[in-house]
């Protein structure tokens, strides 16, 4: 293999990459521009639910007078607003009103309370938290009330203290859900971002009638390939690097909105921590522009490489999910499943709990799979009925 060739054809697919608009559009502008739109959206949708739960979760519904002592001067003083309705459970599925209260009484004549709420409206859930907060505190200050009377001091009621300690570094969970929420889209849009260049190196090379002359220069079926790969790589590489890039950003920059800074707090972007990341994706890049050159090498025209290739972003959407997930861990066997072993990676990089091991049974395996795919597609490039079928 000449060396020399390879770069030549490397070179030659970049040029055209960089002609090409809709590639620049993937590989450069989706990345820059994708990033910083979603967590302004996220944190503009985020803000505004969040007041209009606050604003719907004071309105309460009740049947009529209240008769329990205390329990109306509680409600008030928690914010609430009292709403007479006739049907407590049609005035919440309705929204007419975030919760509901009716007052009733055990077979023995103890007085109760029962809440109406929708647990699947934002504010009716916080509005029944906000009642149970209500009624805890009133049964508190009834039973103080009581022992009082009879003599006997309220430290009855707490004999001994709780205290919760925390043992885990401080921004961890916002670096794990950063990390789970940044192997998603990176390789989401690292396989989105290599997609237009490997149908263009291949399929669109064939509209074009400029493949005949490639195969026909002196170069070899494994330099062509190799060249094509590398140059296709390139592209998914730059794609994820700019995503991360452009995550860093924002979270430096404050474009995450107070409520996502809340929740990613502690969490440090620092340059160690970026060039993980930058190696732990490299040999994904590879593979992806390996299997896809392989995909479209079978179509005939762009848009038949595009159709071929659309699945293949379903399908690596699963394990990309799938690492995401709160609470999901990569064991050693997981370690060698591709997509899932660079999301879960990305994550644990983040999260600051990776381990040497871990980071290097994934990237040797990856770098196998990538090894793999280009066999593959050295040897598909040798089938005269593919190249040129019509």
């Amino acid at each position: 293999m000449n060396g020399r060739i390879v770069t030549t054809v490397y070179r030659k697919e970049l040029l055209e990459l960089v002609r090409d608009r809709r590639t620049v559009i993937s590989m450069v502008v989706v990345p820059i521009v994708a990033m910083p739109l979603l967590f302004s959206v996220l944190n503009h949708f985020m803000s505004s639910n969040e007041k209009q739960a606050d604003a719907e979760s004071t309105t309460i519904a009740v049947s009529g007078p209240i008769a329990m002592p205390g329990l109306e001067a509680a409600l008030k003083k928690a914010g609430f607003e009292l709403k007479n309705a006739v049907d407590l459970r049609a005035a919440v599925s309705n929204k007419d009103a975030a919760a509901a209260i009716e007052e009733t009484r055990s077979e023995t004549g103890e007085p109760g309370i029962r809440i109406y709420n929708d647990d699947s409206r934002p504010a009716s859930e916080k509005a029944g938290s906000k009642l149970h907060e209500a009624f805890d505190s009133l049964k508190d200050s009834q039973i103080r009330t009581a022992l009082s009377a009879k003599g006997i001091s309220e430290k009855v009621l707490e004999p001994f203290g709780v205290e919760d300690v925390d043992v885990a570094p401080q921004g961890t969970r916002g670096r794990k859900f950063l990390g789970g929420m940044l192997g998603y889209m990176v390789i989401l849009l690292m396989f989105t971002g290599c997609m237009y260049p490997a149908v263009d190196m291949t399929a669109g090379e064939k509209e074009r009638r400029t493949l005949e002359v490639l195969l026909a220069s002196a170069a070899g079926r494994d330099e062509i390939v190799l060249g094509k790969i590398l140059a296709a790589s390139t592209a998914a590489f730059i794609t994820a690097t700019l995503n991360i890039f452009s995550i860093a950003i924002s979270f430096q920059s404050g474009l995450m909105g107070q409520n996502l800074r809340e929740v990613l707090e502690g969490t440090r972007l620092d340059a160690s921590t970026v060039l993980l990341l930058l190696i732990a994706v490299l040999p994904t890049a590879i593979t992806a522009a390996a299997v896809m050159i392989t995909i479209s090498s079978f179509a005939k025209s762009f848009k038949e490489g595009q159709s071929y290739l659309s699945p293949l972003i379903m399908l690596v959407v699963f394990p990309a999910v799938i690492g995401m997930m709160p609470g999901m861990e990569a064991s050693p066997r997981l370690a060698l499943l591709p997509v899932f072993n660079v999301s879960q990676l990305i994550k644990s990089i983040f999260a600051g709990d990776y381990t040497a091991a871990a980071f290097l049974v994934s990237f040797a395996s990856n770098l196998v799979y990538a090894a793999v795919a280009f066999a593959i597609a050295v040897r598909i490039f040798q089938r005269e009925d593919v190249l040129f079928r019509t």
